[in-house]
């Protein structure tokens, strides 16, 4: 390990530095803008879906038990949201308060890389794209990578903080939060015993208050069958070609570096680093489920094994080179397609409910402090992806047929459609607005929906009850 001293007003400035640079212009960036697979186009879902869920903490005061559209989301641990929660507690909710504790997160990485192996391995990792990128963001990645970056420095050095940096991790991003306890030996027992008595409370408490969500979304659903089993992947390569070719996209030099960093470290007894970089990337293989953000420890790693052998100069060459060709941008990216029409739509300052076509706003919707908001998605409950919770019985999703106006609060968050007469149906029955794409509206062959919005392609209608002449079948909620 390198691990040499550093005058803590250094460490300082570099931090300063690094939350400027990461922070600047953040809340002007669209939520879930640009994407995190440059090669498919895949956008930070991820994002709303977490600040939907600290934004409602916040409001609710509820600061233990994430929900997500009205029901328990035990997804993530407290970390994941509680942070960001508690930002928007004090700086209101704001694009800014939602990000701020991913940039200081991000300056905390940069900072502990500097302290831990030098001034060019800080600049490789501020210079790699998808670090900047979910450093402005409101997702676990860069959080969790800050506790690993700590957990490794004091592993050795404090026993006590670096238990502490492992149960943040823990807390903030389940399994992934390990890595340092599969890399490190020394001092085992006392620092994950310490760590498991940090991490236990808001388990034990969830396993009380929650014990079917608990087990079954938290723990099956999480960590046995997303985690150990393989679900279904968008993408048809292989594990090997999917990850190559998105480290390719994002950073050709980390990605040229990483297996020339691990040879050389292993040849130089560097092993902390060499085991760092290899347990990343074999848990890239590990995991059944592929997805592009988790190349993000296999840069930072291959940054602090690298970094000591390049001069400075000429890694804030690659940081400077990359902005200066936009490889690297602080300017606003391309918004979720409906971006436009819900901004129109939530300064109207209804008070309906809202039913979403398709999830293209990245579920963007469900942070505008809506009354209400639904998604309509093709199929029927039975062509579901399982799990654990049986959502159909519960029904929070439901077939749109079987929709009815029961009570004032309705319990579905997602409601399946056949065809186009299960949307005339919803729109002739449902007492709320409509976010449609705009060619949705041939197809509503009835009269009088008044058309409230009409933004780059999508319109948010205020339908009219109408007589379909369809018979719909009643179903009522599974006991």
């Amino acid at each position: 390990m390198v691990g040499h001293s550093r005058p803590l007003r250094s460490q300082i400035l570099v931090f300063a530095a690094a939350a400027l640079y990461l922070g600047w212009g953040v809340g002007s960036l669209p939520l879930a803008s640009g994407y995190t697979d440059p090669v498919r186009k895949v956008r930070p879902q991820d994002e709303a879906l977490y600040s939907s869920i600290s934004i409602g903490m916040a409001e609710r005061g509820e600061w233990l038990t994430p929900r997500f559209l009205g029901r328990l989301a035990l997804v993530k641990p407290i970390g994941a949201f509680l942070p960001t929660a508690l930002s928007v507690r004090v700086f209101g909710d704001n694009l800014w308060s939602l990000r701020l504790f991913a940039v200081l997160c991000g300056a905390g990485a940069v900072a502990a890389l500097y302290r831990w192996q030098g001034l060019s391995a800080a600049f490789l990792l501020a210079a790699n794209p998808l670090f900047f990128f979910l450093s402005r963001r409101n997702m676990t990645d860069v959080p969790v990578l800050c506790a690993t970056l700590l957990a490794l420095y004091w592993w050795n050095r404090s026993e006590g903080r670096a238990a502490a940096a492992l149960a943040w991790g823990v807390l903030t991003k389940s399994v992934a939060g390990l890595a340092p306890a599969l890399i490190l030996y020394k001092h085992w027992p006392r620092i994950v015993l310490m760590a498991a008595a940090l991490i236990a409370p808001w388990h034990i408490y969830q396993a009380i208050q929650n014990p079917v969500w608990y087990w079954n979304e938290h723990i099956l659903d999480e960590h046995l069958q997303w985690g150990l089993h393989t679900p279904e992947n968008a993408a048809a390569e292989s594990h090997a070609i999917f990850y190559s070719t998105r480290a390719w996209a994002w950073d050709p030099l980390l990605a040229t570096l990483a297996p020339l960093a691990l040879l050389f470290c292993l040849y130089r007894k560097r092993y902390t680093e060499a085991a760092w970089l290899a347990v990343s990337i074999a848990v890239l293989f590990a995991f059944g489920y592929r997805n592009a953000t988790y190349l993000l420890p296999v840069f930072a790693a291959t940054a602090a094994a690298a970094g000591p052998r390049i001069h400075w100069a000429l890694a804030a060459g690659v940081l400077a080179l990359r902005l200066a060709t936009a490889g690297i941008s602080h300017a606003p990216q391309d918004p979720v397609p409906p971006a436009a029409a819900l901004a129109a739509y939530k300064a109207l300052d209804r008070h309906n409910c809202l039913m979403v076509d398709g999830v293209l706003d990245e579920f963007v919707a469900t942070t505008m402090h809506l009354t209400r908001v639904q998604y309509l998605l093709p199929g029927d409950a039975r062509t579901l992806a399982p799990t654990n919770i049986d959502f159909p019985r519960r029904r929070i999703i439901a077939d749109a047929r079987t929709y009815h106006r029961v009570s004032l609060e309705p319990e579905e968050s997602v409601l399946l459609l056949h065809d186009d007469s299960d949307l005339r149906h919803l729109i002739g029955n449902a007492p709320c607005d409509f976010l449609l794409p705009a060619h949705r509206r041939g197809q509503l062959t009835f009269p009088g929906p008044e058309v409230l919005v009409q933004k780059d392609g999508w319109i948010v209608i205020a339908p009219q009850p109408f007589d379909s002449g369809i018979e719909y079948f009643r179903t009522q909620p599974a006991k």
